[in-house]
């Protein structure tokens, strides 16, 4: 693993997109099953599939950088603990 350094505020945008573009993985499948015709089922199935490859390179960038990994929880939250820690004490206390 690669691990190159990302800003703090890098670090939260390329995470908070990784979450968001999940959301719209979710929502675009939840559309899906409601659509009517068969022109919006086909657009709603592509903006699907260009999502889930949207959040697999996110998904990827993050985890090169040793930022992210999501198949080993008691290392990732330990990580995560981590940066809370640091963030708070480069904010002087307080987020």
């Amino acid at each position: 693993m690669n691990e190159q350094p990302l800003s703090v505020s890098d670090r939260g945008i390329a995470t908070d997109l990784l979450f968001k573009t999940k959301a719209s993985i979710k929502d675009l499948s939840a559309a899906i099953t409601e659509a009517t015709t068969g022109e919006v089922h086909e657009l709603l199935v592509d903006e699907l599939h260009k999502a889930i490859q949207q959040h697999e390179k996110i998904y990827g960038f993050l985890q090169d950088r040793g930022i992210y990994d999501a198949y080993r929880v008691p290392h990732q939250l330990e990580k995560d603990s981590n940066y809370i820690s640091d963030a708070l004490k480069r904010s002087g206390g307080t987020l």
